[in-house]
């Protein structure tokens, strides 16, 4: 998913490569993918393919891992988010990774709140 298919009239607000735990497998392996935000959705392209429609995020928290590394965590409905091909849920999404303070900007942009 180099350039992912927007859909007509969908606005790509920001892309960047990030780092994401796989709680999936419920392991401390991180996963390097490209996230996408647009006005309608947040997308991350792994071999998971995880997409969330705007409508079903709660928010967003900011920050650390090992007290060095800035993170973002995208918090999810557990019953309307779909992790994969699997059919799985899964309430949250932690990210690190150099766009990190970015990804906070389009996430306002894209209508997101912080949470506290």
């Amino acid at each position: 998913m180099e350039n992912i298919l927007l859909t007509p009239g969908e606005l790509l607000i920001g892309k960047g490569l990030v780092s994401y735990r796989d709680l999936e497998k419920h392991t401390c392996q991180c996963w390097h993918a490209t996230i996408y935000v647009t006005d309608q959705r947040v997308l991350i392209d792994t071999y998971t393919e995880i997409e969330l429609k705007l409508s079903n995020i709660r928010g967003f928290t900011t920050g650390n891992m090992l007290f060095v590394f800035p993170t973002v965590t995208i918090y999810g409905q557990a019953e309307k988010t779909t992790i994969g091909q699997h059919g799985l849920t899964e309430d949250d999404y932690t990210f690190t990774g150099f766009p990190i303070k970015k990804l906070q900007g389009w996430l306002r942009q894209a209508g997101v709140k912080k949470l506290f």
